[in-house]
């Protein structure tokens, strides 16, 4: 019975090692050459980390450490398709960048900001969308 226990101890400490392992590579750095929004908060242009919440993936925290700014935004984690570099992906509307999609690079996975409320109106006033894109680094 104890060696049973002892593996089985082991084999979950190997799971949860390899769980921290992973979400601790899910950091992006990118410098953000403008200023953008992101789920209705206006970010100034810098270098910012990017990674999701530890407690809760679908919360993305946006961090400047430099200049203290830090705002978070809940996001709906998906398939991105292999091969997409790490980065960012803005709705542009005229000056305005929304913040809308975030490519980690090492899987086919992605977080996807909702459209607020805001982006909308940005969307609606100017009649064109492009994209924006920055890699991260």
């Amino acid at each position: 019975m104890n060696r049973t226990t002892a593996i089985a101890l082991l084999a979950l400490a190997t799971l949860m090692t390899a769980g921290s392992a992973g979400a601790q590579s899910a950091v992006l750095k990118v410098d953000v050459p403008f200023n953008f929004t992101v789920s209705g908060t206006s970010v100034l242009a810098g270098s910012y980390t990017f990674v999701p919440d530890s407690m809760d993936p679908n919360v993305l925290v946006i961090e400047d450490r430099a200049t203290m700014v830090r705002a978070r935004a809940f996001a709906q984690r998906g398939s991105i398709g292999p091969g997409r570099e790490d980065g960012l992906i803005f709705h542009q509307y005229g000056g305005k960048y929304f913040l809308s999609e975030v490519h980690f690079g090492f899987a086919s996975n992605g977080i996807f900001l909702p459209v607020t409320r805001i982006e909308r109106q940005a969307r609606k006033v100017s009649g064109k969308e492009d994209l924006a894109l920055v890699a991260g680094h």
